[in-house]
């Protein structure tokens, strides 16, 4: 059964974006995004946000730290510096440390070449998984 946050963003969806619905690779992730068991409470306001780009594509990534899985992504996608906004969230071994997760983000926003905090919407979160790696998710909006 569905959470009520999920519901909720698959109502956001089909009104204002249906065809986000037929990329399953979209569609999920930002289903996962809403899942009830996110460590970081996430707000159906970022998807509003999110859903006024014309353009949204998901890439994941894994490797054995957060830091890394930033890296990777950056290395594999640089163009996502000039995205317009984003979601991601990791998927990491259950007794991740906070604070190697809180030192990506900011290695993740002085890599960027643009400030991050004016991209609408900007946010993350965490889900504790049965891993040994971490993962890392980003649904991002890019120019036209």
């Amino acid at each position: 059964m569905y959470s009520d946050k999920i519901s909720q963003a698959q109502d956001l969806l089909a009104k204002n974006r249906p065809e986000l619905m037929e990329n399953r690779a979209v569609y999920e992730a930002i289903l996962q995004f809403y899942s009830d068991n996110a460590l970081i409470g996430t707000s159906l306001l970022d998807l509003m946000e999110l859903l006024k780009n014309r353009k949204i594509e998901v890439r994941k990534t894994s490797a054995g730290t957060f830091k890394e899985c930033i890296y990777n992504l950056l290395d594999e996608l640089p163009e996502l510096t000039a995205a317009k906004g984003m979601l991601r969230y990791y998927e990491a071994p259950k007794n991740f440390d906070w604070q190697e997760c809180e030192s990506a983000e900011m290695a993740f926003g002085e890599a960027l070449t643009q400030d991050i905090y004016g991209w609408k919407p900007d946010f993350w979160t965490i889900f504790a998984k049965e891993t040994d790696n971490c993962e890392l998710t980003v649904v991002f909006a890019h120019g036209d």
